[in-house]
């Protein structure tokens, strides 16, 4: 999650919105403690019901998605990522330019 953090202060430079979705069965008291620890300042919406994991696909934890203005997946991945590595930086960054 800190990388999460971080990618979340340089993209939001670029009008690029990070955003974790917790999809913990007991819901926001199972996340709230891990998003105050962390002093997480990105979006942490809570799927309880798993609904936009189906929709999205999600065949395990984590999934990362990189998603287009328009709602399309544009990239994802399984297991953990380094979401502050330049390259993962430089490829969403060149995707806000294209204003995708």
């Amino acid at each position: 999650m800190p990388s999460v953090q971080r990618a979340h202060e340089v993209l939001g430079k670029n009008g690029v919105s990070v955003l974790a979705i917790s999809i913990d069965g007991t819901g926001v008291q199972a996340a709230r403690p891990v998003i105050d620890e962390g002093k997480y300042s990105f979006v942490v919406p809570v799927d309880q019901s798993m609904a936009i994991a189906r929709q999205f696909g999600v065949r395990g934890v984590p999934m990362t998605y990189v998603v287009d203005r328009n709602g399309m997946i544009l990239a994802q991945g399984f297991g953990p990522m380094d979401l502050d590595s330049a390259a993962f930086l430089d490829y969403v960054r060149s995707i806000a330019r294209r204003g995708a």
